[in-house]
């Protein structure tokens, strides 16, 4: 049942994030105020890239909802307080702590 769970949310957000991010967007020069910025169904994309950069690096084809979010929080929290910081440099920051 969490399996279903999973793959239902992955593929709403896939969907959310496709119309959310219509614009090409360069994430290496992206900055936490850019992100904090746009509406929320953008950030649902960028949380959704996130998490799918996250685990490619790592080479984790798995997907765990409450790591995600937990994760997207510490990014926001590390955001709220450096805001002209890169969106990369939050997921460092946050991976090394």
């Amino acid at each position: 049942m969490i399996r279903l769970v999973s793959i239902a949310l992955a593929v709403a957000g896939i969907g959310l994030a496709c119309q959310a991010l219509a614009a090409d967007v360069d994430m290496s020069k992206l900055t936490c105020k850019e992100v904090g910025d746009m509406p929320a169904a953008k950030t649902i994309g960028v949380a959704m890239w996130v998490n799918g950069y996250v685990h490619g690096k790592a080479g984790n084809p798995m997907v765990d909802g409450d790591m995600a979010h937990a994760n997207a929080e510490k990014i926001t929290a590390y955001c709220k307080s450096n805001a002209n910081s890169t969106l990369a440099d939050a997921i460092e920051a946050v991976a090394k702590s």
